[in-house]
């Protein structure tokens, strides 16, 4: 589960104790009552600044958290291609004879050993196009036909051909893209300075494959060479061999094999392998020490977002679960016999001469040590293990996650209702303090005319010198 924090807007106390309406007035004190006002609201904005604050955290917490399920999903993924490894793909095969014979697995191979007799080698039929009176000499301009719609017969079957261009390469790709049975090549037959390019069809079958194209008025094609079927026989059988005008064949379930130009016996030997288990640990352990890396920043003084929150030790305990599996029977039993350890700071390496090294037996063990995902083993383990964290209804992350955003709902809510209180407290403070001004300022207009008559009324009296 991943979850944007909520971004705060700017910050909500600092516009609060910007005033409303400034306190003006012509009292003296108009600037010191401001600056009261000012200073009453800066301490009631103390709570909502905590609170916000503590947004602040909570944001960093559950981006933390959204970090933290991409790499323990990047795990588990991993232990997918492990999986995929050490099932289908923990099978290799091997050929003596490549010139007779090429093996390729699919499912359902199993060990075995296959000999492969190509009594003959099979080959495909062509066809060329005929020579014309104005040859070809720029395949990207020039055509063997002014027709712009070709019918393509083979064994019978036909194809229409419609190249968006009327050239002589736009017409061998549009026959390579229309699913005949056929490949299309551009052959030059001339010398540099005279060129001559033709058009050269080869059956993708073996054997006598007739083919021809026609421009709706005529045939454009002249066979070149006749192909012939393949036969052979695995392990001897049958004595008279199979015929097949296919390139490829199935000798055993799984077992494909691709035969040769050349007769003879290829001997096809089907083993198990780790191979593929060997790149798919590699790429587990590095993505579990991307994991700890990520971890790790969350200890400590000076440390992450989730310093001190108990899901990180969880995590890190669900990690360790992971590694310190430990398999019963057979010749391998843990990880590190397969070359992941541990080192000092809490990652893992990996040895893949560890596996270069086992025996038959042994590799069929490892193969059982690793099992799976859901049928037991290493495989089976580590995913219900990791489930633990990343279980989008109850793991660690989405139920951490989940506190975290009540929380930060509630502080939204708690903002919203300080910010309200706040904007209550200044407008009724800004009130009081504006009559208060206003009161001021009417008493020193008083004080300033009673002083007026005072000196006014010394300054026209004769005796107002002698008095006192």
């Amino acid at each position: 589960m991943s979850t944007s924090p909520v971004n705060n807007s700017s910050s909500v106390a600092s516009s609060i104790a910007t005033p409303l309406t400034v306190t003006t007035g012509t009292s003296t004190f108009a600037t010191d009552l401001q600056a009261s006002v000012n200073r009453a609201i800066e301490i009631a904005s103390l709570p909502m600044e905590a609170v916000q604050n503590d947004e602040t955290t909570v944001n960093s917490q559950i981006t933390e958290l959204n970090n933290l399920g991409t790499l323990f999903g990047n795990l588990q993924t991993s232990l997918q291609t492990l999986a995929s490894g050490a099932g289908s793909n923990a099978m290799a095969a091997s050929v003596d004879n490549s010139s007779v014979a090429q093996a390729s697995l699919s499912a359902g191979a199993l060990p075995g050993t296959y000999s492969v007799d190509l009594l003959t080698a099979g080959s495909s039929s062509s066809v060329l196009s005929n020579e014309t009176s104005t040859p070809v000499t720029d395949p990207t301009s020039q055509d063997i036909s002014q027709s712009a719609v070709f019918t393509l017969t083979v064994d019978g079957v036909d194809y229409t051909i419609q190249p968006p261009t009327q050239t002589l390469n736009s017409l061998a790709a549009s026959i390579n893209a229309s699913g005949a049975p056929v490949q299309a090549v551009v052959v030059n037959l001339g010398t540099p300075e005279a060129p001559d390019y033709r058009l050269v069809l080869q059956s993708t079958a073996l054997g006598n494959v007739s083919m021809q194209l026609n421009d709706g008025t005529n045939d454009l094609m002249s066979s070149l060479t006749t192909g012939q079927d393949a036969s052979y026989t695995v392990d001897g059988q049958p004595p008279g061999g199979i015929t097949t005008d296919a390139s490829t064949v199935t000798v055993a379930p799984g077992v494909n094999v691709t035969l040769g130009n050349t007769t003879g016996v290829a001997n096809i030997t089907v083993s198990s392998s780790l191979n593929s288990v060997s790149s798919a640990l590699s790429s587990f352990v590095n993505s579990f020490n991307a994991v700890v890396a990520e971890l790790q920043k969350n200890f400590g003084t000076g440390g992450g977002a989730l310093v001190g929150d108990p899901s990180v030790l969880n995590m890190q305990q669900v990690l360790d679960q992971v590694v310190n599996y430990t398999g019963s029977g057979g010749s391998i039993t843990s990880l590190a016999q397969l070359g992941v350890e541990f080192t000092q700071q809490g990652t893992l390496t990996f040895d893949s001469s560890a596996l270069s090294d086992l025996s038959p037996s042994q590799i069929n063990d490892a193969l059982t040590f690793l099992g799976n995902p859901n049928s037991g083993g290493f495989l089976q383990n580590a995913t219900n293990t990791l489930d633990q964290v990343t279980d989008p209804t109850d793991g660690i992350i989405v139920s951490d996650t989940g506190s975290l955003q009540n929380e930060l709902t509630q502080d939204q809510t708690e903002v919203t209702n300080d910010q309200q209180r706040l904007t209550t407290l200044q407008q009724n403070l800004q009130a009081q303090m504006a009559q208060a001004n206003a009161l001021i300022a009417q008493l020193q207009q008083q004080t300033t005319f009673l002083e007026g008559m005072f000196q006014y009324s010394t300054s026209n009296n004769p005796y107002a010198s002698s008095v006192g």
